[in-house]
């Protein structure tokens, strides 16, 4: 019987550490680079097969984001530890494209890139979030900021806390924005009506609330564009 080979056995070529050093990140597959971050085998397996084991659970690498820690756990290898590893690096990843969008000042007057761009943040999320995107005059990113944390079925909004945030941020115009981790993007009437007073409050405050997007989990919606608002 043959003697399984351990990464450390295998042709440099085909080691991922080594793979990337000499190619670059991008010449990594999925499964290469999520056993970077598993960084250890164990029962026989390398990081490689646990990563190929974990991957197989999905055809939608996102479900990574999803998974939850004990979800990632079920899979033989993955560990506390491994799956702290995991979630850690997906974190950083969305918080170096958030920095870059806002350093790039990223133009959102669109509602397709302001549905898209919210799409990366809020889609996967397990529990509805309420964000707002702080606008210049050129509808250019400033920053975003978390204003609330509801549940699946409800969430709280704070008026001030949204136009306290635009104040001090000099901004001319707000994207309002949260998730329905439901999946289904349609406005509740409580939307709506919660959009109308938001944006009728803006008007006196001569901060313009430029669209509300809702974030489903195959599709998003804006109530500016289909004019609830």
């Amino acid at each position: 019987m043959n003697k399984k080979l351990t990464i450390q056995e295998w042709p440099i070529d085909n080691r991922p550490y080594e793979k990337l050093e000499q190619t670059g990140v991008r010449s990594l597959s999925n499964a290469e680079l999520l056993a970077i971050i598993i960084s250890s085998g164990m029962n026989g397996k390398t990081s490689v097969e646990i990563a190929m084991q974990l991957l197989s659970l999905s055809d939608d690498l996102s479900f990574l984001q999803r998974a939850s820690l004990e979800e990632l756990q079920q899979v033989p290898g993955i560990g506390r530890v491994k799956a702290l590893r995991i979630k850690a690096a997906i974190e950083i990843g969305n918080r170096v494209g958030n920095f870059i969008a806002t350093q790039e000042n990223e133009n959102l007057g669109n509602c397709q890139r302001a549905m898209l761009y919210f799409e990366n943040q809020l889609k996967y999320l397990p529990r509805e979030e309420f964000h707002i995107a702080l606008l210049n005059v050129r509808q250019e990113l400033i920053r975003t900021v978390q204003v609330s944390t509801g549940n699946i079925k409800s969430i709280e909004l704070d008026a001030r806390e949204i136009f306290r945030e635009a104040i001090r941020s000099n901004a001319a115009g707000i994207i309002l924005a949260h998730n329905h981790p439901s999946g289904d993007p349609r406005p509740s009437e409580k939307d709506i009506i919660t959009t109308q007073k938001i944006s009728k409050l803006g008007e006196q405050l001569k901060v313009n609330i430029l669209d509300h997007i809702i974030v489903g989990a195959k599709s998003s919606l804006s109530l500016k564009a289909e004019g609830f608002f």
